[in-house]
């Protein structure tokens, strides 16, 4: 007695495994944006909070996006500024109660603690950003 045979063909399965092959460059694309875009928030709501005088600390923040491997991306926001003695000027401004905000609409406050909440109140947006992202891989990858 022989077994029954069945005979299956599923609709589009050729063209879906091209596309999943594509699946690398397709995230890496997109979780690229989504980085840049959370770089450049970054980089501008913490401007925005930068006590300065004289503009060279809120001018020195900068942000980069790069791949290291594959799907591997690093995004930098940061600064290499500081003090005329060799301290880390922005550490100190974060870390310290002793410095406040000299001029502008914060004169007298604290500086403590700024950017900390710059990158609080930033991560559901970023959050929404690669979401975003994930959303638009799986329509990439829809046949």
């Amino acid at each position: 007695m022989n077994p029954p045979v069945y005979e299956v063909e599923i609709k589009g399965l050729t063209e879906q495994i091209v596309r999943l092959r594509g699946f690398e460059a397709i995230a890496t694309r997109r979780f690229m944006v989504a980085a840049e875009q959370s770089v450049k928030l970054l980089e501008r709501d913490w401007k925005k909070v930068a006590p300065v005088d004289t503009g060279r600390y809120r001018g020195s923040i900068t942000g980069r996006v790069k791949t290291i491997t594959g799907t591997t991306i690093v995004a930098v926001c940061g600064t290499n500024v500081v003090s005329d003695k060799g301290f880390p000027y922005p550490a100190a401004l974060e870390h310290s109660a002793r410095y406040h905000y000299r001029r502008g609409p914060r004169r007298g406050q604290l500086t403590l603690l700024r950017v900390r909440r710059v990158l609080e109140q930033a991560k559901g947006s970023i959050k929404k950003k690669f979401n975003d992202a994930v959303k638009h891989i799986v329509k990439d990858l829809e046949i």
